[in-house]
């Protein structure tokens, strides 16, 4: 997964370096860091590495990568990412990438809003709330889950929309995310965090593409 996602995220950071425009769930990482003291604009991608490299460890899987696997996993984003493009054009006022920004900036920002924002809704929200219910609580563990997608996909869309975000309120593209997030979920449950966040970043890059070129 480190060596699928590291790309993504050295192109994230380098082009948005200069840019004051951040994703939310990584300006969100930035802000907790901030509460141990000062942070650096390179905390939130240095923690996914470290997550990362730490859930490999406590599996005791080897550390050999299966470049073949990492090298396949890049055409299957952007086959999972392709319900997610016809629901949007099938759905008006769906989400959309960047405004008004140019093509790279809203390649870059659909790009960091795939790994930043699989992370914090998906792997480290669904996995906390796993702990506490299944294991702390002990609840029936299929009701855990489907909660936890629930609730990952509720506040994946809210947080687009103020306080958080800056997107007005709009039930339509509200229900669309919501959806959508339910859908990333499940790709994060059955095929890990790292196709989750491609899939995310492979739809926002194709959409960013696609709206640039019909204008």
């Amino acid at each position: 997964m480190l060596v699928f996602l590291l790309p993504l995220i050295l192109f994230y950071e380098v082009a948005s370096f200069t840019r004051p425009e951040r994703v939310i769930a990584f300006d969100v990482m930035r802000h907790f860091f901030e509460l141990f003291g000062p942070v650096g604009m390179w905390t939130p991608g240095l923690a996914v590495i470290a997550i990362l490299l730490a859930t490999h460890a406590v599996s005791g899987e080897p550390w050999k990568v299966h470049w073949r696997r990492v090298a396949k996993m890049y055409p299957e984003s952007l086959l999972l990412a392709l319900p997610l493009l016809l629901f949007s054009w099938a759905v008006p006022l769906s989400a959309t990438v960047g405004g008004a920004a140019g093509l790279l900036d809203r390649i870059a920002l659909g790009i960091g809003a795939g790994v930043y924002e699989e992370l914090v809704f998906r792997l480290i929200l669904i996995s906390v709330i796993l702990m506490i219910g299944a294991d702390l609580f002990r609840c029936d563990r299929n009701k855990v889950v489907i909660f936890a997608v629930a609730a990952s996909s509720l506040l994946f869309a809210a947080h687009h929309h103020p306080p958080i975000g800056t997107d007005p309120f709009d039930p339509v593209r509200f229900v669309f995310r919501t959806v959508s997030g339910a859908y990333l979920a499940a790709i994060f449950w059955f095929r890990g965090y790292a196709l989750a966040a491609g899939c995310h970043a492979a739809y926002n890059v194709s959409l960013a593409i696609i709206s640039t070129l019909a204008h």
